[in-house]
């Protein structure tokens, strides 16, 4: 029987393994993904894209401001400035409100 992970992150061991086997070589990648590295980076010629994704976890308030402050500090960190942002949203069931989602959208505008 295999063990169930922990809530949380995985294990460096594990997603080393499942970063190795996935296809993220080519020749546009700059930086791809590996332990520690917030961003990918992809090359388009003349323009770099630099790519982030941030699952926010910790905040109860705010929640949509912290997803857009954490995403678009790690991408400056890479000296590039941040222009847009794709969100995923999971609500909890039965206990999302119209009220919070709108406020949610209001945060990440």
């Amino acid at each position: 029987m295999n063990p169930v992970l922990p809530v949380g992150k995985l294990s460096p061991e594990l997603l080393t393994k499942i970063i190795h086997s996935a296809p993220t070589a080519g020749p546009r990648v700059l930086l791809g993904p590996g332990i520690g590295l917030d961003c990918a980076v992809l090359d388009f010629g003349e323009i770099c894209l630099v790519l982030k994704t941030e699952p926010i976890t910790f905040a109860s308030e705010e929640i949509g401001w912290y997803a857009v402050q954490i995403a678009a500090n790690d991408i400056a960190t890479t000296g590039a400035r941040p222009a847009w942002a794709m969100f995923t949203v999971l609500l909890p069931e039965r206990k999302t409100s119209e009220e919070s989602v709108t406020a949610l959208s209001m945060q990440v505008t």
